[in-house]
């Protein structure tokens, strides 16, 4: 008789660490939102957008954009996610997962070529940015992502 995979690798965890990852990433949109400058320079055009009403404005949506990421990471491994209607909290979750791998390939690529000197950075991009794009930030996008994934695809085949 085969044992289900769940039996085998517990994936409950996926949820939390997306939820935390979401979380994580909320807090430094709010801490840059406020002001705070430590790392907005890894960030594309961020230190040169710093204090300006658009990119504060944008950061608070994102933060808050991320915090509902993170609730919603957890309805997927938490008994009151049962509450929530199935389809939206599958559509949500599937359309979150797709947007953060999409978003880490993304950086990847862009600054995989920009490495190679294949594109170039706008100015007044700084090749520094270019090398968090390429081995932190999309690595990191795309992990929470493939944690994001995770979550889902255990919540759809749970929830059946």
């Amino acid at each position: 008789m085969e044992k289900a995979l769940d039996d085998v690798v517990p994936l409950a965890w996926a949820g939390y660490v997306a939820s935390a990852w979401m979380i994580v990433f909320a807090v430094l949109s709010f801490y840059w939102a406020l002001g705070g400058t430590a790392g907005i320079n890894t960030v594309s055009l961020g230190q040169e957008l710093t204090g300006e009403l658009s990119f504060i404005t944008i950061l608070w949506l994102t933060g808050i954009l991320k915090l509902g990421g993170g609730v919603l990471a957890l309805a997927l491994v938490q008994p009151w996610g049962q509450l929530l209607p199935r389809r939206l909290v599958l559509l949500s979750a599937w359309g979150v997962s797709v947007l953060l791998v999409l978003h880490g390939s993304d950086f990847m690529i862009q600054g995989a070529l920009t490495e190679d000197r294949l594109i170039g950075l706008p100015a007044p991009a700084t090749w520094t940015t270019a090398h968090w794009q390429t081995f932190v930030w999309g690595p990191w996008w795309l992990l929470g992502g493939i944690a994001f994934y995770v979550a889902t695809w255990n919540y759809q085949r749970r929830s059946r």
